[in-house]
């Protein structure tokens, strides 16, 4: 069940009480399908057609015919649809869109399984303004791109969930996981940034993370920005340990400042961040557009 009182299954609105996962559902067997997160900003939302191509990338991946995904003119009438009946249309809202396929047992579906599901639910976005957050290493390492493709959010999130646990078990906020030859990835809701001097430190897509939507608008900023460098790399832990500020981004948090990773501690203000948080903001505002309806 949501935050709030209402969901859309495949077009319906719905109460979300209402029971809407058969026990066919690949997503229920297998944790087969993908999902998108965005953030809305009253009737307004940034890079939602970006998020659209991703989510279809990861369902190609996992051969989900992708002939019944709903156009994006009409998940945007839904999406506000379903804002409106929660009464999320004045502040900022948490919407996650969800698609999978019903079919058969085994892990090879068959080839006339192709009734594609979909769920959409909102909830009120927590306040993250002045948010810091405290990150712990776990030995739950990051799944090599090789095995589990970095560039889809897929419904099978178990290697984050023991991540995130480990993290919790620690009293962090969220785990900061390597690749597993021990190079620095991303946390498990977010991409990782540091601050060295001119320098923006993240770890290039070499090291098995998800290329957020929210990191290549950071990396934008910065390219933007005569007096500062981004650096893409392989870093172990111990170079993170020199920064002067580090920070995580991702499309509902945006960019929040890192305080502590295990016992070491950062400075949470900094120009250099206090800047990149501000021009985010400012970026957001002169892109963000209106969701049809």
């Amino acid at each position: 069940m949501t935050d709030n009182g209402h969901i859309i299954h495949n077009g319906a609105l719905l109460s979300a009480e209402t029971p809407i996962v058969s026990a066919n559902s690949r997503a229920l067997l297998y944790g087969e399908g993908a999902f998108e997160t965005i953030r809305t900003y009253g009737r307004e939302t940034l890079f939602f057609s970006e998020h659209l191509d991703r989510l279809k990338r990861g369902l190609n991946k996992l051969g989900i015919n992708l002939d019944q995904f709903p156009e994006e003119k009409l998940l945007e009438e839904q999406i506000l649809e379903l804002l409106s009946k929660d009464n999320l249309l004045i502040d900022s809202a948490i919407v996650r869109l969800q698609f999978w396929r019903d079919g058969s047992r085994g892990y090879l579906a068959g080839k006339n399984e192709v009734e594609l599901q979909y769920l959409i639910t909102a909830s009120e976005c927590p306040d993250f303004k002045d948010r810091e957050v405290r990150l712990a290493t776990v030995a739950t390492s990051r799944i090599p791109s090789e095995s589990l493709p970095g560039f889809g959010k897929f419904t099978n999130g178990i290697n984050y969930i023991l991540a995130a646990k480990e993290a919790a078990d620690k009293g962090a906020d969220d785990a900061l996981m390597q690749t597993t030859e021990g190079w620095i990835s991303e946390a498990t809701i977010a991409n990782i940034f540091w601050i060295e001097g001119d320098n923006v430190f993240t770890p290039s897509e070499a090291c098995d993370l998800l290329p957020g939507i929210t990191r290549d608008i950071v990396i934008d900023i910065v390219n933007k920005n005569s007096h500062l460098r981004i650096q893409e790399g392989r870093y172990p832990m111990e170079r993170l340990y020199e920064a002067e500020s580090v920070a995580i981004c991702n499309s509902v948090r945006e960019v929040l400042p890192v305080c502590q990773i295990n016992t070491h501690k950062f400075g949470t203000d900094h120009s250099i961040l206090n800047q990149l948080r501000k021009d985010y903001t400012t970026f957001r505002n002169k892109y963000k557009k209106p969701l049809s309806g």
